[in-house]
Parts: C-alpha cells; structure tokens; sequence
C-alpha cells in the first residue's frame, strides 16, 4: 500500500471523472488533487514526493498531449497514465513514444488503473531517490576547493601522489592533505570509490536520455506482443474469411479492400515498432544505417535507393545522432511506403558550418494541406519537424507533383558534432 504522501493528480475536464477519480484514488490512501485544465495544473506547485498525473487528451486550451511535452522538460519524475474517451492508435502510439507508462480508454476498470498508478508511483519515487542522490554528489563536489578538484581529476586518473605532484607543481605532502580532505567530503573509502563516484557525476546528464532508451524498448516489446499481434491474427481470421467467399460476391472485392489496408498497417507498424526499439543512431554510423533502411522496410524492391557522403565525417553527438536518424528514416520511410517514387537518394554533408542531410525522390509529391498542416491522427510530419526544433535544426520540406518530395535538414555544427577538448579550446 503507498503511502499517505504520494499525490495522484489528475487533469480532466469532466466534472465527473474528476470527483469519480478523486474518491478512487483517496480510497487507497494516496492524496488526489484535480484539475480541469492544463493551466490549473501547471500553475501548481510541483511535488517533492512520488506522484503521477492522470491525463486526459482532450482538454479546453492545452491538449494532453502538449501538456505531456511540458512535463517532460520541467517535471521529469513525474510519470503519466493518459485516460481518454476518444483514444485512437496513432494518438497512443504517440503518448507511449513520449513516455507515458499508459492509455486507458474511458470507460477503464479500476483495477488497472490502480495497478497503472501503482507502476507510476514506484517509478517516480525511484526517481526522486536517483535525483536526490546525484544532487548530494554533486553538492559534495561543489564543496571541494578549486585545488582539490585538481589533485581529484589526476588521483582518479591513476596517477600517484608524487606524479601528481609533479603534475600540479605543489609538494607531495600538500598532494597527501588535499588527497585526505577530498576523500572524506566526497565519502569515498578507497580510490576505487573515488572513481565510481567521478564516473557517476560524468555520466549523470545522460543518464535520462539512458531511462528513455530503455522505456521506449519496453513500450515497443508490449506494442509488439499485445497490439501488432492481435491486427495479425485478425488479419489471418479475415484472410481465411474472404477466402470463403465466392469471387463474384459483391462483397468480395471489400474484403479484399479492407485486407490490404490491415496488411499496410501491420508494416507500418513493424516500422513504427522497429523505430522505438532502434538504437542504431547510438552505436553504429548513420551511412550504414541509413544504407540499411531499404532493405528493413521492404516496400517497393524496385526503387533505385541511392546513399551518398559529402566532405569529412566527424563524430556526432550522440542525441543528435539519434534524432536525425529518427526524421531520417520517418522521411525515407514516406518515400519508400507513400510516394510511388521510381529513384530514392540519401545525402549527408559535412561542412565547418554544419551538417546537412537530404532525402529526395522523385515520386507524386505531398499534398500542400497535408505539407503545411500534417495528416490527423499521424505523427509524421509534425514529428520531424518538432524533432529537428528540438536539436536547434532545421527542417525544409519542399515537394510538387512534377519533381517530388526533398527534405532537408541542416544542423549547425557547434550542435551537431562532438569536438575534442583539444578543439574546443582551440
């Protein structure tokens, strides 16, 4: 049973819901506090103890899914469990992308969604313990003087107190005072120690891009074994059904119809599930990822798909990395699946400036509605281009009927690579 401190906010606009969820959620001993809009939620304070946010999608000013980007920037501990009345998959989809630990449909039996709550709960707690953690690591860092930081970095590096004596021009029992005075205010028993520590402070800003890699992995497997899984073996049971039928039915032709369309979705949703579960943007080079693309997809064998390098390859940072493979493969994705292109090309270019990455084909084009505005019920378009928005890129899309569809991504290079310390100093 969680205690009494844990809070359960929730954010719905039906008066009902609110007054229904808050009795549910009091019953079981957790604190409830109700909001009807996403300005009344924002404008309270945050908690310093566990919590999670039922949220509704539909909501008056700020929708549920835009209130979900804002946690995720300013209220990182705080997992979310979405309850909406009109949830269709790509909305889903989406929400889970971003992180929600759920999405019910109204009406939702109370047992999962405590058993949901119960998940966030445990989660947030677990973060609020991580953070609060690595605040007191780096509080005890903070307190070390400038010198003793110096004699840290060289200890930890293996050298010994007289090299790193040498080192800094100081006496070696100076080195053995510093060396005492930082070993107890970092609490560290052993040099051993002293090292965990010193990689645990290095590692602690990527730690949540870490958690989001291994949540989107999750989200994707349970996508996998519950969702996809079930469109297949309605898919097998409706193939066998219009097998059935006769080929002169009137209704023949529909079930075929309808046949294709569940069989699209299914390779859709192979591609949407293969893309959360990729980390090739983290490990591998983006050509031979990129170059890899084609085949994984599978949708039109006959294109001519071409992928090419201009100038120096340079390291890449290893979140933007990920993102320009995620609307690098979003677009190749439209050109391979949508666009009856007959020649397909990949670019990328590396320049002092920036990086640029082209994908051109030479297909029917995209709608200029569709452009401007993206497809409702899809992420694809506007996904893009919030992602590039988020790296500091970006993202041009031009596209006609008579020359096809070019889509450009341009990213400066302070951003886009990952310089040395020698050359950032330089």
């Amino acid at each position: 049973m969680a205690t009494a401190r844990s809070i359960v906010f929730v954010v719905d606009d039906d008066l009902w819901v609110r007054e229904s969820l808050d009795t549910l959620i009091s019953d079981e001993g957790w604190q409830a506090k109700t909001f009807a809009s996403a300005k009344e939620f924002l404008d309270c304070p945050r908690a310093l103890v566990p919590n999670c946010l039922l949220l509704d999608i539909s909501l008056p000013g700020m929708n549920g899914l835009d209130l979900q980007k804002r946690i995720a920037i300013e209220r990182t501990d705080m997992p979310i469990i979405f309850i909406t009345g009109s949830g269709d998959v790509p909305t889903s989809v989406q929400a889970m992308k971003a992180g929600a630990v759920e999405f019910l449909t109204k009406p939702f039996n109370d047992e999962v969604l405590l058993k949901a709550i119960r998940q966030a709960l445990e989660r947030s707690g677990l973060a609020l313990a991580h953070k609060a953690e690595m605040q007191a690591l780096r509080d005890r860092y903070d307190s070390l003087t400038p010198r003793e930081r110096d004699v840290m970095a060289l200890v930890v590096s293996g050298l010994l107190n007289k090299q790193v004596a040498g080192e800094l021009g100081i006496a070696e029992s100076t080195v053995k005072a510093h060396r005492g005075q930082l070993m107890q205010k970092m609490n560290a028993n052993s040099v051993a120690d002293l090292v965990k520590i010193t990689e645990r402070l290095h590692h602690s800003a990527a730690t949540p891009e870490n958690v989001r890699l291994e949540e989107r992995t999750r989200i994707a497997q349970e996508l996998h074994d519950t969702l996809l899984q079930t469109f297949l073996s309605a898919s097998m049971q409706l193939s066998l059904a219009a097998g059935a039928v006769s080929a002169e039915s009137p209704v023949k032709p529909r079930l075929d119809r309808i046949l294709q369309i569940m069989n699209r979705g299914i390779e859709e949703g192979r591609s949407t599930i293969q893309g959360l579960r990729s980390t090739d943007s983290l490990s591998r080079d983006l050509v031979i990822a990129f170059s890899g693309i084609e085949q994984e997809l599978s949708c039109r064998p006959d294109i001519d798909f071409r992928v090419s390098v201009a100038g120096r390859q340079q390291p890449l940072n290893g979140l933007i990395q990920q993102e320009i493979y995620r609307i690098g493969r979003e677009a190749l994705l439209n050109a391979f699946c949508h666009s009856r292109a007959k020649r397909v090309e990949f670019e990328l270019q590396y320049s002092d400036r920036d990086l640029q990455m082209w994908v051109r084909d030479d297909g029917v084009g995209i709608d200029s509605q569709v452009l401007r505005d993206g497809r409702e019920g899809h992420w694809g378009l506007r996904g893009m281009r919030e992602r590039a928005a988020r790296i500091g890129g970006q993202l041009q899309i031009f596209s006609n009927p008579a020359h096809g569809t070019e889509v450009r991504l341009s990213i400066p290079s302070n951003i886009a690579f990952q310089f040395s310390a020698t050359e950032n100093s330089a």
